[in-house]
């Protein structure tokens, strides 16, 4: 965990998934992507592995807050659920990081992700 995060980085019960954050709560969709397209195999089975056994705990945390005025904890645990999915890719039907014989970089940007969060 980064110097800046606080002991409330996640919700009460989730603070075990912390260390996740700093790399795999992007800001946006687009960061999210990155970081699946530029980590190793092995990070992001581990963090897939991690993340999945909570997701539908996570899931149903989440649900009780809007998502325009979700608090900063809930709304990290929100993006590592997405992160997670960009995992799932990755572990469950690519078995690499990227798409097989897809460039990396490439000139395709994501620009508009889930709302409020890009």
């Amino acid at each position: 965990m980064s110097e800046g995060m606080t002991d409330a980085c996640l919700p009460a019960g989730f603070e075990d998934l912390a260390p996740l954050v700093d790399y795999w709560a992007g800001e946006d969709c687009q960061t999210r992507w990155d970081r699946r397209a530029c980590a190793g195999m092995a990070d992001i089975a581990s963090f897939y592995d991690q993340m999945l056994p909570r997701a539908e705990a996570a899931l149903t945390h989440i649900q009780a807050f809007p998502l325009d005025a979700m608090p900063a904890p809930e709304a990290r645990l929100y993006r590592l659920v997405l992160s997670l999915a960009q995992a799932a890719m990755a572990v469950e039907l690519h078995g690499q990081p990227r798409a097989p014989n897809s460039p990396y970089p490439h000139g395709i940007r994501i620009e508009i992700g889930p709302r409020p969060f890009a």
